[in-house]
C-alpha cells in the first residue's frame, strides 16, 4: 500500500520468526505468490517479543468486533483493546529527583554524560542523537546497526509517531499536509487527550442519552449514546458512543446502524438498543448495572469535566542559576542576584512581568502582595501560558540555608531548567531533593553577552517519564534565534505532558476520574426502571427468563471514517524484531499501537499510501518515497478473512493500488529496456511497442522493488547500475493514477527526502515554490529541442499543488496537437525523441546535485562556524588557565 509519500508499507500475514521476513542481503521479503494462507497467523501464536503473561493479559480485554467499531483517538484504540498500564494504586516508593537518593533504588542510570550532565540512579539521560524507533525500512533502517530491544527505553519515536491523536475529525480542523513525514516541523507539540473533546463535539446540542451504572468489577460507569445521520439520501445513520470506566481509558466510538439486529428506520426502545451497542463495543460491561441518568444540565456539566480533565494549557516551570564551580541544590538556590548571562537568557525566553495586578496565569505566585517577589518570567506558545520560578526572582532568606521560600515553588514544578554558565560542573538530579521534580532541562551559554552567544542542551528525566520530543541534535549549539525559542518552549510543554503520563501521575488522574465517576453515579442516577418479565421473574418466582439469543451483527457497506482494527504482527527493522501490534485503519490515518504499552510507533495519512502487494511472506505497505512496512495479521479461524477485509478496508480509504510483478528479458545486455525511471522508481518514458511496453510498464508506473531489493534503498545510481548490468530483471510494479500521473506519497516531485537530504524547505516555504514536472511531453517535429527543453524548465504557470503530478504542456504545443491530424502527431522523430530525453535527464540530474552540493555547502558552513567558536572557547580558557598559573 502506498501513501502520500510514497514509501512503502509491507504488511506481513505468515511467517513465525523475524528470520523468514528478511531474505539474505535484501532486507525485505520477496514478492513471489502468496500462498493460500499467507498473512495470517493464529491467534494463539505468541509473537516472539511478548511473554505468555502479556497474552493472557490481551485476551482479557479486547473488542468482539473490531471492524463494526470505528475508534475517534488513538487512546480509545488503546483502551478499546486493554492497551497500557492499568493505575493500581500509589506505593510509598520516592519518585522524581528523591527516587535517585532511595535506598530500595537498584536502578544505577543509563551511563550517559557530558560535561552538562551527569548520570544518575532512576534517571535517563538525552544528550543529543538519541536513537530513533522506526518500524518501515527505508534507507535510514536498510544499513544501520540493529540494536537490542531492550536498548529502545532510550529511543525516540519519529515525530509522526509521537503526533498521532485524532483519528476520525468531527471538528473539520485541518490534521495534515500532503508532504512526506521528513518535510513536517519536527519541532511539534505532542498531543494530549484531544479525543477529550468529541463529547463537546458530537453530543452536546443534540439529543443524547446517559446511562449510568456501578459495576462490582470495573467500579462507575458512565454511557452516552447519540445517533447521528450522516447520509439522508442513502438513509445512513451511526450510532457514537462514549464508555467511560473507572480505572480504563475512555473508549470512543462510532457503529453503523445497520450492522444492528432491528432493520433500520424502525423506533427501538432505549434499554435493548443500548444492551446491543455494549455487546458490540465492550461486552464485559454488565448492563443490568447500568440506568438512564436524570434529565440536568449539571450531568452534562460534570461528564465534560471528566472527559476534559487531562487537557493542560497552564504550566509553572523553575529555572535555577548554577555559576562557575557549582553543582548542587543548595548552592543554585543561594545564588541572591542574578548575572548578565542569566538576564540575557530570561528576557529571551519569555517576558518579564510585574507580578501585581497580573492578571494571566500566576502559577501560584502572589499578584497581591509582593510575598513572592515582584517580577517573574511569563511567556504565551501556541495557546499555551507558561509561568516560571525563577530563582533569582524569588525572595532571598539570608539566614535560611536551604532557601525555602524558594524552594516551595521551584520543588513543587515537574520541570525545571538548569542555567549553567561557563565552568559549571556537571549537573545530576541526586543533588536534589524533591518527589515532584521529574525532568531537568540543562542549559549551558557560551560566548555570553556578544553576538555569537550560543547554548548547548542537555535532559535528564525520571526513569518513570516516557521519552518526549523535539530531540536534542547530537552537539547541538543553538544560536539566540526563534528556532531555538520554539524548539525550547516545545520541549518544555512535551515534558511536563510526558510527566502526566507517568505512573505516579497517572495513578493520581486515575483516582481524581474514579471519585469524580462516583459522584456522578451515586447522585445523578435516575429510577429503576421496570425491567419485565426478566425482573418479576427473578424477584417473585426465583427464576429468570431466558434471555432471547443476540444474533451476530450485520457486516456494513458504508465506509466508516474511524479507525477499524486488526490485531498484527510488524516487524521492527530498527530492531530486527517481531513486535506485536494493533494496526487501526482509518479515512485519514494508519497507526500502529504497541502492545501492550498501547505507544504510538508509526502513523501516516492514508493518502500517504501509493499501494500494497501481497507476498508468501504477507502484505506489503508502501508509503511516501517506497518505505516499506511489513505486517502479519492475527485470526481466530486460520483463514485469509482477516488480510482480505484490511485489503478492502484499504481499497475504500487510500488511493494505493495492488502491485504486480513483471518480469523482464532481454537477449544481451546491450539491448534497451525501452522504458526510463527517477530515483524514487518513478517511470518517466516508455518507448511504445518496445519491451517494457509490451510487458505493460506505462509512464507514470512506479517500481517499488527490483529483483527482491526495495527501491527505497536504492540511489539512483545503483538502480541504473542493476539495469545495466542484468538480463532479467523482476520488477514490482505499481499502476499509475486514473489520470496517468504517478502515485506519490509526497506532493513534491523533487523532494530532497529522497536523496536523504536534512535540511529541507518547510511546507509553508514550498507552497511558495513553482511545481515542475518529470513527465516527457509529447515531442513536436516542428520545436527544436532547446525549444522544448525551455517550455519544460520554465513553464508558462505553475501547477496547483494538489494538480503536481499532471504532466506539463505548453500553449505553443496543445495549439499545435490542435491543428495537426492524428497521423502526423503519432509520427515523431525517434532521434529527437532520444535526445530530448537525455537532455532532460541529464538537466535533471544536474539541478538535484546542485540542490544537495548546496544543502551540503550550507551544513559545511554551519560546521566551520561551530568550530570556529570551540576553537575560540578553548583559547579563552586556555589563557585563563595560564594566569592561574602565573598567580600561583
Amino acid at each position: 500500500m502506498f501513501n502520500r509519500r510514497g514509501s512503502v508499507l509491507a504488511v506481513v500475514i505468515a511467517g513465525n520468526t523475524a528470520a523468514d521476513v528478511l531474505p539474505p542481503g535484501a532486507g525485505v521479503p520477496s514478492t513471489s505468490a502468496v500462498s493460500s494462507t499467507s498473512g495470517v497467523i493464529s491467534a494463539d501464536q505468541p509473537s516472539s517479543t511478548n511473554s505468555d503473561n502479556d497474552m493472557e493479559l490481551f485476551n482479557e480485554w479486547k473488542p468482539p468486533y473490531p471492524r463494526l467499531t470505528a475508534y475517534q483517538d488513538c487512546l480509545s484504540v488503546a483502551a478499546g483493546w486493554g492497551l497500557g498500564a492499568h493505575p493500581n494504586g500509589l506505593d510509598d516508593k520516592p519518585t522524581g529527583a528523591s527516587q535517585a537518593q532511595s535506598p530500595s533504588e537498584d536502578d544505577s542510570g543509563d551511563g550517559k554524560c557530558n560535561e552538562l550532565l551527569a548520570s544518575c540512579p532512576a534517571f535517563r539521560n538525552e544528550l543529543g542523537w538519541e536513537p530513533t524507533r522506526r518500524l518501515a525500512l527505508s534507507r535510514h533502517t536498510f544499513d544501520m546497526a540493529h540494536t537490542d530491544a531492550h536498548e529502545c527505553e532510550t529511543w525516540m519515536r519519529e515525530h509522526s509517531a509521537s503526533e498521532a491523536g485524532i483519528l476520525e475529525d468531527v471538528s473539520n480542523v485541518y490534521l495534515g499536509g500532503r508532504l512526506c513525514a521528513a518535510r513536517q516541523p519536527k519541532t511539534v507539540i505532542e498531543p494530549q487527550d484531544i479525543g477529550s473533546y468529541y463529547y463537546r463535539h458530537c453530543f452536546i446540542s443534540k439529543n443524547h442519552i446517559e446511562y449510568l451504572g456501578m459495576d462490582d468489577i470495573l467500579g462507575p460507569i458512565s454511557v452516552s449514546m447519540v445517533r447521528e445521520i450522516v447520509d439522508r439520501k442513502e438513509s445512513y445513520s451511526i450510532y457514537r458512543m462514549i464508555i467511560r470506566i473507572s480505572d480504563q481509558k475512555t473508549i470512543r466510538v462510532a457503529i453503523p446502524e445497520e450492522a444492528l439486529s432491528t432493520p433500520e428506520g424502525t423506533d427501538r426502545a432505549t434499554r435493548p438498543l443500548m444492551r446491543e451497542l455494549l455487546e458490540i463495543v465492550c461486552p464485559k460491561i454488565s448492563f443490568g448495572t447500568l440506568r438512564p441518568s436524570i434529565q440536568s444540565p449539571r450531568v452534562e456539566e460534570l461528564i465534560m469535566k471528566i472527559d476534559e480533565q487531562p487537557i493542560y494549557t497552564r504550566y509553572k516551570v523553575g529555572i535555577m542559576l548554577c555559576k562557575n564551580g557549582q553543582s548542587t541544590e543548595e548552592q543554585m538556590y543561594n545564588n541572591e542576584e542574578s548575572t548578565p548571562s542569566f538576564d540575557e537568557f530570561l528576557d529571551f525566553l519569555g517576558q518579564k512581568v510585574t507580578l501585581k495586578g497580573f492578571e494571566q496565569y500566576k502559577g501560584g505566585l502572589d499578584t497581591r502582595g509582593d510575598t513572592t517577589g515582584t517580577h517573574s518570567i511569563y511567556s504565551e506558545y501556541q495557546a499555551h501560558e507558561i509561568m516560571f520560578h525563577v530563582s533569582t526572582l524569588l525572595p532571598f532568606t539570608p539566614s535560611n540555608r536551604q532557601q525555602l521560600s524558594r524552594k516551595r515553588h521551584i520543588g513543587n514544578d515537574m520541570v525545571t531548567i538548569v542555567f549553567q554558565e561557563p565552568g559549571a560542573l556537571p549537573f545530576s538530579p541526586i543533588t536534589v531533593r524533591s518527589h515532584f521534580q521529574h525532568v531537568f532541562i540543562i542549559v549551558r551559554v557560551h560566548n555570553e553577552c556578544s553576538e555569537n552567544v550560543t547554548y548547548s542542551v542537555a535532559v535528564s528525566r525520571s526513569k518513570d517519564v516516557p521519552p518526549f520530543g523535539p530531540p536534542v541534535p547530537k552537539g547541538a549549539c543553538f544560536s539566540k534565534c526563534a528556532e531555538f525559542h520554539d524548539w525550547l518552549l516545545t520541549k518544555i510543554i512535551n515534558a511536563e505532558n510526558a510527566v502526566h503520563r507517568s505512573k505516579k501521575f497517572a495513578t493520581m488522574a486515575a483516582r481524581t476520574r474514579r471519585e469524580a465517576l462516583r459522584d456522578l453515579v451515586e447522585n445523578y442516577v435516575g429510577p429503576h426502571q421496570n425491567e419485565g418479565a426478566s425482573k418479576i421473574a427473578s424477584r417473585f418466582l426465583g427464576g429468570s427468563v431466558k434471555r432471547k439469543e443476540r444474533h451476530n451483527p450485520k457486516p456494513t457497506n458504508h465506509v466508516l471514517r474511524g479507525a477499524l482494527t486488526w490485531l498484527v504482527d510488524v516487524h521492527d527493522y530498527s530492531t530486527n524484531q517481531r513486535v506485536s501490534c494493533v494496526l487501526g485503519v482509518a479515512q485519514d490515518w494508519i497507526v500502529l499501537l504497541e502492545r501492550p504499552s498501547g505507544t504510538v510507533l508509526f502513523s501516516t495519512p492514508t493518502h500517504s499510501i501509493i499501494g500494497w502487494a501481497n507476498s508468501d511472506t504477507g502484505l506489503k505497505l508502501y508509503y511516501d518515497h517506497g518505505d516499506q512496512l511489513l505486517l502479519r495479521c492475527y485470526s481466530e479461524t486460520c483463514t485469509d478473512s482477516e488480510l482480505n477485509e484490511l485489503i478492502r478496508r484499504l481499497e475504500n480509504v487510500t488511493k494505493g493500488d495492488e502491485a504486480k510483478e513483471v518480469v523482464l528479458r532481454r537477449l544481451k545486455t546491450t539491448d534497451n529496456w525501452g522504458f526510463h525511471v527517477q530515483d524514487e522508481g518513478v517511470v518517466t518514458d516508455v518507448d511504445m511497442y518496445q519491451l517494457a511496453w509490451k510487458a505493460g510498464i506505462r509512464q507514470g508506473s512506479r517500481i517499488v522493488e527490483m529483483d527482491s531489493m526495495p527501491i527505497s534503498t536504492l540511489s539512483f545510481d545503483k538502480i541504473c547500475d542493476q539495469l545495466a548490468v542484468s538480463e532479467c530483471v523482476r520488477l514490482l510494479m505499481i499502476s499509475p493514477s486514473s489520470d496517468g500521473s504517478p502515485r506519490r506519497g509526497c506532493e513534491d516531485p523533487n523532494c530532497p527526502a529522497v536523496k536523504g537530504i536534512e535540511q529541507m524547505l518547510t511546507p509553508d516555504a514550498f507552497a511558495k515554490q513553482p511545481i515542475t514536472s518529470n513527465n516527457r511531453p509529447n515531442v513536436l517535429s516542428s520545436a527544436s529541442v532547446h525549444d522544448n527543453m525551455c517550455t519544460l524548465l520554465n513553464p508558462p504557470k505553475c501547477l496547483n499543488r494538489a494538480q503536481s503530478d499532471e504532466q506539463l504542456r505548453s500553449p505553443l504545443m496543445d495549439e499545435l496537437n490542435r491543428k495537426a491530424p492524428l497521423s502526423a502527431r503519432e509520427s515523431t522523430n525517434e532521434r529527437e525523441s532520444s535526445e530530448l530525453v537525455r537532455i532532460q535527464t541529464h538537466l535533471e540530474r544536474t539541478v538535484q546535485e546542485k540542490r544537495a552540493l548546496e544543502m551540503l555547502a550550507q551544513q559545511l558552513r554551519k560546521q566551520l562556524i561551530q568550530e570556529r567558536q570551540a576553537h575560540d572557547n578553548t583559547k579563552r580558557e586556555m589563557e585563563r588557565l595560564k594566569k592561574l598559573h602565573e598567580k600561583k
